[in-house]
């Protein structure tokens, strides 16, 4: 558990480090995941604090992904696989055992597992773009700053030594750049890819350019390496600032206000359902 909110205040930790998954989900920082929520309001980004946002086997399977391309050794003690129903005593001693390891249980088979994880592998391992990205660098690397007088924490895929780059992998069931596009600002990557490269450049003293590898979640598995203009990243950070901002007013007057902000909020009516004047509707 993260404790309070609060606890974020005063934060001073501004460092680039290796840090254990468990240690870094416990550490107590806004995330970029939390923080994106405060796209809707600082009432659903509290939520997300205490309560997380849930989970689902393509979440899953994007865990997995990145373990096993970026932090290979770590498979056997992260994960177990379950072949057959997922259900009866022996599932749940299995499920019970893999818990006391600190391990969660995946699939065998289908289309959240192990199997499809190593089969869409081979196209991350594949792509030579991709190689170069990772020929050198450090993996799942935490970095921590404090914006506003709140502690932030990141998590970064891979920092590139052999090509100067910030490397976020990222699976999607489209990866042509209309569809992906629109994925990508829905589920908030500008607020969070740009607060990572704006955070690294603050502790390392350098600029770091961003390049999403973007891998099909379902066959053929495709794969494609997408450079992130700088602009959209700027913006992003605007994004965040601005919510950051919202987050410290909301901690120090314990005042979480939704989406209405505790006034009327106005019905919007869609464009189509307006009637012209001059129709007449006959029957």
């Amino acid at each position: 558990m993260r404790g309070p909110i609060s606890s974020i205040v005063g934060g001073t930790r501004h460092e680039l480090l290796s840090m254990p998954w468990d240690e870094y989900l416990a550490f107590p920082a806004l995330n970029g995941s939390v923080i994106v929520k405060g796209r809707k309001s600082p009432y659903h980004l509290k939520h997300e604090w205490d309560h997380g946002g849930g989970d689902s086997e393509a979440m899953q399977l994007g865990r997995l992904l990145h373990c096993l391309l970026f932090e290979p050794a770590e498979v056997e003690a992260r994960y177990r696989a379950w072949s057959g129903t997922r259900r009866g005593n022996d599932y749940e001693l299995f499920c019970a055992t893999a818990a006391a390891d600190g391990a969660e249980v995946v699939r065998a088979e289908g289309q959240y597992s192990l199997a499809t994880a190593l089969e869409a592998a081979k196209s991350f391992l594949g792509d030579s773009r991709v190689q170069s990205l990772i020929s050198s660098g450090q993996a799942e690397q935490t970095v921590l700053v404090v914006e506003n007088g709140l502690q932030c924490r990141g998590r970064l895929d891979w920092v590139s030594a052999s090509e100067h780059v910030l490397t976020d992998l990222k699976t999607a069931a489209e990866i042509e750049p209309e569809l992906f596009g629109r994925s990508f600002y829905r589920y908030g990557y500008d607020i969070k890819l740009g607060l990572y490269r704006r955070w690294l450049d603050a502790v390392t003293g350098d600029h770091w350019p961003v390049e999403v590898v973007v891998l099909e979640s379902k066959p053929p598995y495709d794969i494609a390496v997408i450079p992130v203009p700088d602009a959209v990243l700027d913006a992003g950070v605007d994004k965040a600032l601005e919510i950051i901002g919202r987050v410290r007013q909301a901690i120090e007057t314990d005042t979480w206000p939704g989406v209405a902000g505790g006034d009327l909020m106005p019905l919007h009516v869609p464009f189509w359902a307006m009637v012209e004047e001059t129709e007449v509707f006959e029957g």
